[in-house]
């Protein structure tokens, strides 16, 4: 006796619904600051591990002897989003938010540890259909 199995519409949906099978690839959730945040920089403005600010350089504007890797100190304010590892602070979700000069008699607290790792875009390792020509192709 041949047994079929036959999906539903609503079965087809529910099944399209299941985490991992979503084709929204962006994360765009932010860290928000709750009170006002350093955070270490690069001289690009990309967002680095706050232990590389403990070496503080002197970046000369004019002329002088070249720095090879300037890390500073950007200061964030209240509920700003901060950025993550590799972010820069020119992107438009961070510009505007923040200044390297600190606010005077503001106390400036270390980055909220959920933005301490590095973005990435969502991986597809396929999945429920990804190669329909084989879907239930078997012998019987």
């Amino acid at each position: 006796m041949k047994k079929q199995l036959s999906m539903t519409t609503a079965m087809a949906a529910a099944l399209l619904s299941l985490p991992g099978c979503s084709s929204n690839d962006d994360w765009n959730e932010d860290v928000v600051a709750d009170r006002d945040t350093a955070i270490c920089v690069d001289k690009d403005g990309n967002r680095v591990d706050d232990s590389q600010c403990g070496q503080r350089t002197v970046v000369h504007s004019g002329g002088g002897s070249g720095v090879g890797t300037a890390f500073l100190w950007y200061y964030l304010g209240r509920n700003s989003a901060v950025p993550y590892y590799g972010e820069s602070i020119r992107n438009p979700r961070y510009a505007g938010r923040g200044s390297f000069a600190p606010a005077a008699g503001v106390s400036y607290a270390a980055a909220p540890a959920s933005s301490r790792m590095t973005r990435s875009a969502a991986v597809s390792r396929g999945g429920l259909g990804s190669s329909g020509r084989s879907f239930g192709g078997g012998r019987s």
